[in-house]
């Protein structure tokens, strides 16, 4: 086999993709935190429909379709493990609790413990999506 001694030099370079290993934890928190996402803007989106179509609730109108649209687009993010969008995530369902009980919602019984559930599984998420980035930057 001939060379041509005027070529420069080349070297092969397989294509291996970066093996990462990340704790099976990390993923299920993600996978919790956005599925708490869906089932809460599920419920959002159920409660929104009947206070526009039927018994107005709380002042709800169809201008909290923006707010379920975003908690879907939120669960998207975070599925897609984006660290950003787990905190956004949090800190609406934090700021949307406190703005229901500034406006005559009651947090208690029931609804606490859900709402206990819901903030457990966003935090829990958080923590997961920065876990999952660091490891990825460590690659």
């Amino acid at each position: 086999m001939e060379t041509n001694p005027y070529l420069a030099p080349t070297a092969y370079v397989a294509d291996v993709e970066r093996a990462v290993l990340v704790d099976g934890a990390v993923f299920r928190d993600i996978r919790n935190a956005w599925i708490a996402a869906v089932i809460s803007g599920t419920i959002s989106l159920i409660v929104v429909m009947v206070s526009v179509s039927y018994v107005q609730v709380l002042g709800i109108d169809a201008w909290d379709f923006f707010d379920v649209a975003l908690i879907f687009g939120l669960a998207y993010g975070v599925y897609r493990r984006s660290r950003v969008c787990a905190v956004l995530l949090l800190v609406h369902f934090i700021c949307a609790r406190w703005y229901m009980l500034q406006h005559g919602a009651s947090l208690s019984g029931l609804s606490l413990v859900f709402a206990l559930m819901f903030v457990y599984f966003y935090f829990r998420g958080v923590i997961g999506t920065f876990r999952y980035q660091k490891a990825m930057r460590r690659g």
